[in-house]
């Protein structure tokens, strides 16, 4: 049992990393990502009308990331307490 004690404490410190990163990450990139994307979309050489629809499928993709990072960035709050 003492033995998994270190593997537990690096694999619970790691974890806590990587969910501070990918955070953090997540906002500095978010707005560059939202607009960029947005105007990605505008320019596809596409039919007009695909345009508009290929706009809203990464307005909803992006709706669902933001909705994932912001459970993970709750859980972080909640697991300093």
């Amino acid at each position: 049992m003492s033995l998994n004690k270190p593997v537990h404490v690096f694999t619970k410190g790691a974890a806590k990393w990587m969910i501070f990163s990918v955070v953090k990450l997540w906002d500095f990139f978010e707005s560059v990502l939202f607009v960029g994307g947005l105007i990605g979309c505008l320019m596809l050489p596409v039919m007009w009308h695909m345009k508009f629809v290929y706009a809203a499928g990464f307005l909803v993709f992006f709706f669902c990331v933001s909705k994932c990072i912001g459970k993970i960035e709750d859980y972080r709050k909640n697991s300093k307490r």
